[in-house]
């Protein structure tokens, strides 16, 4: 399944999410990471919840962004999430709104050369906007210098290495061997940096990946099973339930 990264504004409500430095309260204005670097576990969120999201392959992004950023031992000194100011959030809707404009240009258009600068221009407009957000969080990492410690680029690595294998490794046994780790310690070590357990980790990261694909558009139960691994429909229906407190159909209706 293709990674994809981007941001995402909260435009009313409030929602309590976890991340590697703890919890934390986002309301309407908060712009949010999200990448794999940046995993926020959504704990609750209000009835009248509502955001805007930016999302995109990050094969298309990452080699802008590797020409900028700092190396990765310093990212986890970030807070994955800031308040905008009026102006900022407005800019932001805006650049939404013509992304939303090109990309209804591009279904109605027949043309192969015009169709091609249509999905060039989207894909620039999106490049654009992450870059603009990047400039505003860089703040934080030209305040903190200081490269992570040893246990924290373990679980930084776990972290990386989890949002990449979800789907087809979910177990605490396999993560601690690749960090060379016996389970034990690795658990550890994970307890100490976020007071939360690898296998909580391991659930927060699938959870949140079955509720974004659950909500896009049109899409069905059984395809958001299979493309996060489970052998089954009613194996995805029973975990999904366990870990939310409600079925994926009733989240979809929930969320849309």
């Amino acid at each position: 399944m293709e990674t994809q990264i981007g941001i995402e504004l909260c435009t009313a409500g409030m929602a309590e999410k976890m991340t590697i430095n703890g919890k934390c309260t986002i309301v309407a204005g908060t712009i949010m990471v999200i990448s794999p670097m940046f995993p926020m576990w959504e704990i609750s969120r209000s009835n009248d919840y509502q955001s805007c999201i930016l999302l995109e392959n990050i094969e298309n992004i990452m080699p802008i962004l590797a020409k900028h950023i700092p190396a990765f031992q310093q990212l986890p000194s970030m807070q994955p999430y800031m308040q905008l100011t009026h102006q900022q959030q407005l800019h932001f809707l805006q650049s939404i709104d013509r992304i939303k404009e090109k990309e209804q240009l591009l279904i109605n258009e027949v043309h192969p050369m015009r169709r091609k600068l249509l999905t060039t221009m989207i894909l620039l407009i999106k490049q654009e906007t992450l870059l603009e957000y990047v400039y505003l969080f860089s703040e934080q990492l030209l305040l903190n210098h200081s490269p992570a410690l040893p246990k924290r680029q373990v679980m930084t690595s776990f972290i990386l290495m989890l949002n990449q294998e979800y789907s087809q490794h979910r177990t605490v046994a396999y993560y601690a061997e690749k960090q060379g780790l016996t389970p034990r310690s690795f658990a550890d070590i994970v307890k100490e940096e976020t007071r939360c357990t690898p296998m909580e980790w391991i659930n927060m990261v699938t959870i949140n990946h079955a509720k974004l694909l659950l909500r896009q558009p049109n899409i069905q139960v059984k395809q958001v099973a299979a493309k996060l691994g489970f052998p089954e429909q009613f194996t995805f229906r029973k975990y999904f339930k366990t870990h939310t407190g409600m079925s994926p159909t009733e989240y979809i209706t929930q969320s849309r």
